[in-house]
């Protein structure tokens, strides 16, 4: 657990920070997958680090992500905090059909996400931070002797550094907001470009021409440093 904690400490400020942060756990742990998810109070969730991808099962987590996280009664009602086993959280689906979730006594809990790896004992580490828990969990065959309690609760007990790790992270990553960098003018448009507003939508609300509201856009792309729309919502999402 030392050597992931300290390729952890490491990688604080770095791109790479979550895959440092999974991959050295799941190594340390002897697991074949991992994954980080971020859960938010208001029921989102974001996926911070894929490792299922490379291993085939890239849209089953995807579905969790986007449809079935507010289903696991890791996360629902409330997160757990702390390392913790799938298999302690079994439910019976009894006759409950949903279209993204197999329903299963072959699983730990009882079911499993469309799309996931069959069979798979899961540990979770979950830890409070931006503003919400962020979900780091590691995945491979039962067939494999299972975690044994002392390296759950030495998992458990990284708890304190992991969440430290990730505050110190988001300091250094967060981006400025972005009335650090914009006129009023580009402010204005920033937010409603942010809140999925089309060029023309822009427009009219803000009663200037569409060539006026693509010379805004332009600015706003080269000031705050992104090549997309896309890469405008994550910053967006990593402000707030």
């Amino acid at each position: 657990m030392q050597s992931a904690l300290t390729d952890m400490i490491g990688a604080i400020g770095e791109d790479g920070f979550m895959a440092a942060t999974a991959e050295s756990l799941r190594v340390a742990i002897g697991f074949d997958l991992a994954a980080a998810v971020l859960h938010r109070a208001d029921a989102r969730a974001e996926l911070l680090f894929d490792g299922f991808a490379p291993a085939g099962f890239g849209q089953g987590l995807a579905n969790y992500v986007h449809h079935t996280h507010g289903m696991s009664p890791m996360v629902h009602p409330v997160p757990m905090l702390g390392a913790v086993r799938a298999s302690d959280f079994a439910i019976d689906g009894g006759t409950r059909s949903d279209s993204y979730l197999v329903w299963t006594s072959d699983e730990e809990m009882g079911f499993r996400t469309l799309g996931w790896p069959e069979r798979c004992e899961e540990i979770g580490l979950y830890v409070a931070a931006w503003g919400g828990v962020v979900e780091l969990s590691f995945y491979r065959e039962r067939a494999r002797a299972l975690l044994s309690p002392d390296d759950l609760q030495a998992l458990g007990e990284l708890s304190g550094p992991v969440t430290a790790a990730f505050e110190r992270h988001g300091r250094f990553s967060r981006p400025a907001p972005a009335n650090e960098h914009l006129s009023a003018r580009e402010c204005e448009v920033y937010e409603l470009m942010v809140a999925g507003c089309s060029s023309e939508a822009i427009a009219l609300r803000l009663g200037i021409s569409r060539h006026t509201v693509k010379d805004h856009r332009k600015q706003i792309f080269r000031k705050l440093r992104v090549g997309s729309l896309a890469e405008l919502f994550a910053r967006s999402r990593r402000a707030n």
